[in-house]
């Protein structure tokens, strides 16, 4: 080992445990006694079974896309008859599927026999749950999707099933500790690269402070260009139009916008090339002007285009959010389906609620989850689109098959016309068209937070790094849970990466960076984790080798759902904004006899409420009766 990797601690004693009490999940079962066969048992059967305790390399993890990239590759499936026979199979366990499942069950009632295929080892999807154990402590973590954004303005469809799993929005205002960093004074900060800017500086502060600036590592010119971006008064689109206005900047990139109309240099452009990377998950280069100034994005002054319907709109606090993010959601759907899983009745104690992973796949119950799963063939049986279907599906090395009377497809949508060949062409098409963007969120477990109370430091905006944020969680405590209070007690630090490569198209970026994220090993992470902390936090006293307890690294090759024009090679990142003839996505996602198609690909929305709401249209569309 090189002695940089030892100073980081690359040789330490942290949690990496990639497999289930000591045994990998796609041979867990091949371990039992002779008298059961691998394709009797699935790993989720196990005692022990508990995928929210993994560490080490998450999300779309080893063995839950191989064979989808096989399929995709030309691979085909002859599946053995399961003998089972169910009125709906959900392909995709997300927070879209498993709002079909339920949505399908209160449509048809309770005895409707429910089966909902999964291709990870845990439900949730996206919605992604990290436990850690330290000390004899339970420190629970977001690996994706992490609150409801403004949940007093979903639409009524989620806003009803939100209230009917026991959520109520109005107790974050207790939950959530609005006061707990900054009475110990901390603040939001910028740390500057030495690979892109020469040397690091931790700049704690707005950038707007002329102060703050004063220390960057910016020349005289570069300083200027940000003082003058972040005052933010006017904007630069000269003496035309509204209307005008709002078509260049719906069709220049921010960063163009600001080169050649606002004149701002290289420098500063670096500087902030980051800043879309949370929200849209893509640099300044290929987010649209326009998508910037909706987004209050420095360099428009006060410049109104009027062009948004902001009646729904609900300005509310970003406080809506449980220890695990939105998994509680998925989590509250589950216990909802298949009350044997979970013990509790309330949104409280859902949160420290140990699931019972053997409950969900039991002959006996009405409603049956199954991970480990990868659905490679869905088909109509015989010539009649109004017929059942059969449904292969991938697991432990072995194809199955399953009847339904009826399905839903909550998954990926360019992997549905793999799946389903049948379908016609053109919509085929437009499916496989549907983007995801990846991304990365990481959860490091520090055995204290000293050096960011000596640093003044809450979260971090990082130009230049590997993660492009780092962010102390979120203080929120619920039912028997209480978040780290004590800087001398363990908490995760939040860090995002968005794997792209400025220069190329928005459409390419997601690619390339999909394509990255599946090659690059744990190690890489867990070495560039390390470094770019302790680079950051260094003058605080923190030392990756001695505070890094554990890693958990939620990789998500196909992350955000977008919708995609190929004939402008324009990503929908407003679709609202878009016109209806290009609208792809919803001529994409229409039924095809007994198949109907949810998730957020429908949308080009990769919000929460959106994989409800398309869930309840999926559902609508196939007209269960009780």
């Amino acid at each position: 080992m090189k002695a940089r990797d030892r100073e980081l601690g690359m040789n330490a004693a942290i949690t990496r445990r990639d497999f289930l009490d000591g045994m990998g999940v796609a041979i867990g079962a091949s371990l039992l006694p002779g008298t059961a066969r691998a394709a009797d048992i699935g790993a989720q059967d196990l005692p022990g079974y508990y995928p929210p305790a993994l560490t080490g390399l998450r999300g779309s993890h080893p063995g839950s896309f191989e064979v989808a990239h096989a399929l995709r590759d030309g691979a085909s499936f002859t599946g053995e008859a399961t003998g089972e026979s169910y009125d709906l199979v959900v392909v995709g366990g997300g927070i879209s599927g498993l709002s079909a499942a339920y949505f399908y069950r209160e449509a048809a009632g309770g005895n409707a026999k429910i089966l909902v295929l999964d291709n990870h080892d845990d439900f949730g999807g996206h919605a992604k749950r990290n436990e850690f154990s330290i000390d004899g402590r339970l420190i629970i973590g977001y690996g994706g999707t992490m609150l409801m954004e403004a949940p007093s303005g979903y639409p009524p469809v989620a806003k009803r099933l939100i209230r009917e799993l026991g959520i109520d929005i109005k107790r974050f205002y207790e939950a959530y500790d609005h006061d707990l960093y900054s009475s110990l004074g901390l603040s939001r900060g910028t740390f500057f690269d030495r690979s892109v800017f020469g040397t690091d500086h931790l700049a704690i502060g707005s950038l707007g402070d002329p102060k703050i600036l004063e220390g960057v590592p910016l020349s005289p010119a570069g300083k200027r260009d940000l003082a003058r971006l972040y005052a933010n008064e006017r904007h630069y689109l000269g003496d035309i139009t509204p209307e005008a206005m709002a078509d260049y900047l719906a069709h220049t990139d921010y960063r163009t916008y600001l080169k050649k109309a606002a004149g701002i240099g290289d420098e500063a452009l670096q500087a902030i090339e980051s800043l879309p990377h949370g929200v849209w998950n893509i640099g300044i280069d290929a987010l649209p002007a326009r998508t910037a100034w909706a987004s209050d994005y420095p360099g428009f002054g006060d410049l109104d285009l009027d062009i948004y319907d902001d009646s729904g709109w609900v300005d509310e606090p970003r406080i809506f959010h449980f220890p695990d993010g939105n998994a509680t959601i998925a989590r509250l759907l589950v216990r909802a389906l298949i009350p044997r899983s979970a013990p509790g009745n309330d949104m409280e104690d859902i949160v420290t609620a140990r699931f019972d992973y053997g409950r969900l796949d039991e002959p006996r119950s009405p409603v049956r989850i199954r991970l480990n799963s990868t659905a490679v063939r869905v088909r109509h049986i015989g010539d009649g689109l109004g017929n059942p279907l059969e449904v292969t599906y991938v697991r432990g090395g072995r194809a199955k098959t399953v009847t339904g009377g009826q399905v839903v497809m909550a998954c990926y949508h360019a992997v549905v016309p793999l799946l389903c060949p049948e379908i016609p062409e053109s919509q085929r098409k437009l499916l496989a068209s549907s983007l995801r963007s990846p991304l990365v969120y990481t959860n490091a477990l520090i055995r204290n937070w000293r050096s960011f109370v000596n640093l003044g430091l809450l979260r971090a905006r990082c130009a230049g790094s590997f993660h492009y944020r780092a962010t102390l969680d979120f203080p929120v405590s619920l039912g028997d849970y209480a978040c780290p209070k004590d800087p001398d007690h363990p908490i995760l630090v939040h860090m995002i990466r968005a794997p792209l490569q400025p220069g190329q198209s928005a459409r390419e970026q997601f690619y390339a960076g999909k394509r990255e994220l599946l090659t690059m090993p744990f190690e890489t992470f867990e070495r560039n984790t390390r470094d770019q902390l302790n680079r950051m936090l260094g003058d605080g006293g923190f030392d990756a080798a001695r505070d890094i307890a554990a890693l958990t690294v939620n990789r998500w090759p196909h992350g955000y759902a977008y919708g995609y024009d190929e004939e402008t090679d324009r990503v929908a990142f407003e679709p609202s904004q878009w016109p209806e003839d290009k609208r792809h996505w919803k001529t994409a996602s229409q039924r095809f006899g007994n198949i109907s198609i949810a998730a957020t690909d429908a949308a080009s929305n990769a919000m929460s409420e959106a994989a409800i709401e398309e869930a309840y249209r999926a559902v609508s569309e196939l007209s269960p009766r009780e």
